[in-house]
């Protein structure tokens, strides 16, 4: 008999785990309470922006900022994701403690939380349990160095390999990664994780169309209106994170000032910067961007040409004297070229011993 009793005793217990369990998954997964997501999140985000302005940020300290939405299971949110550069002076591990506080008491909570060992940059997630409402990225901003170069990586979106290739050389490129490939937005949550910066590579008309092959979702001539802002922001939606564009060949359409002012009006609603890539020396995209207000400069010097190490190191050294000269510069080299990542393996460090930091491209639009 008490054998019999011990063994429903520990059947008992084991259903009511097995019950536990089901119910779990039933409130988590199939039929979770109604949890006010959004609401939740503005007021999150609206008590981080509270925190921030207090560190003494103002939309001039934005460097990117990215919505988008996720779903699990019958959950649907918007994510937002906000990087942000504050002053050198700013103790982020103080601002992390000021952050958390503020989530918490808006009934959220610090998934997590993580400061680099120089203290110079931040990351917070924030949430519902496991579901991440607002990733913030927290920079301080440095001395502004005397001379400062951007290279802007272009024709991303292809291979993984030669991301990580880049990756790994630890120096602040500019990713620019074309839309709808197979890894754009495997890649540009990649270099964003990495702290990097990305940019949308816009494909456009070129002179020699239809020949040449532009890759997907281009912008042609023979668009209308409707059609340029309907593949333009599917464009913006499919590569995530970004806070800039350039143009993806478009020597033809860069010449035309009326479709360049279309574009341009659809960046400045997304408050997105501009880069003309320089395919054309009668290109209007740089001069119609400044006048639309946007923020925006030109390409300087195409690093890769010819797929040649000699040469490239040659385009490096022009960068550099260009730099030295102007104070800044902006070069284009492109991720699939054999030699671009051993050109820059040897010559970066000859950048920096002349005093010329390498910089995200967004720091030198104007």
């Amino acid at each position: 008999m008490k054998k019999a009793a011990k063994s429903f005793l520990r059947a008992l217990i084991v259903l009511s785990i097995l019950g536990l369990g089901a119910y779990y998954v039933y409130l988590t997964y199939i039929n979770p309470p109604t949890v006010d997501y959004d609401g939740i999140s503005n007021k999150v985000d609206q008590a981080i922006n509270q925190v921030l302005v207090s560190y003494g940020a103002s939309n001039l300290n934005i460097i990117k900022v990215f919505k988008e939405e996720k779903k699990l299971a019958k959950i649907t949110w918007i994510q937002t994701t906000k990087e942000i550069r504050l002053a050198e002076t700013i103790d982020l591990k103080e601002a992390g403690k000021a952050l958390k506080k503020a989530v918490e008491d808006q009934g959220a909570r610090v998934i997590s939380l993580t400061l680099d060992p120089a203290g110079n940059m931040l990351n917070l997630k924030a949430g519902i349990k496991n579901i991440v409402l607002e990733i913030l990225i927290l920079r301080r901003q440095s001395a502004a160095p005397k001379y400062r170069a951007a290279i802007i990586i272009d024709d991303l979106g292809y291979s993984r390999q030669a991301v990580s290739r880049l990756l790994a050389l630890q120096a602040p490129l500019t990713f620019a990664i074309m839309p709808g490939e197979r890894y754009s937005k495997i890649i540009a949550e990649q270099v964003t994780k990495a702290g990097y910066e990305v940019i949308l590579h816009q494909p456009m008309e070129p002179m020699d169309y239809p020949r040449i092959n532009m890759g997907k979702r281009a912008i042609l001539m023979k668009m209308g209106k409707q059609q340029i802002r309907e593949m333009l922001e599917k464009n913006i939606r499919d590569v995530p994170y970004i806070n800039g564009v350039n143009n993806h060949m478009g020597s033809r359409l860069t010449e035309d000032a009326e479709k360049m002012q279309e574009i341009m009006n659809i960046l400045k609603e997304h408050h997105l910067f501009f880069v003309d890539s320089k395919t054309s020396q009668k290109s209007v995209a740089y001069q119609t961007a400044k006048k639309t207000g946007i923020k925006s400069a030109y390409n300087q010097v195409f690093l890769d040409n010819q797929d040649d190490l000699g040469y490239i190191k040659k385009q490096l050294d022009t960068l550099a004297a260009l730099a030295i000269k102007n104070k800044k510069a902006i070069a284009i080299g492109h991720g699939e070229r054999k030699e671009i990542l051993a050109a820059l393996q040897e010559k970066l460090p000859e950048f920096k011993k002349l005093g010329i930091a390498i910089v995200p491209v967004s720091q030198l639009v104007e």
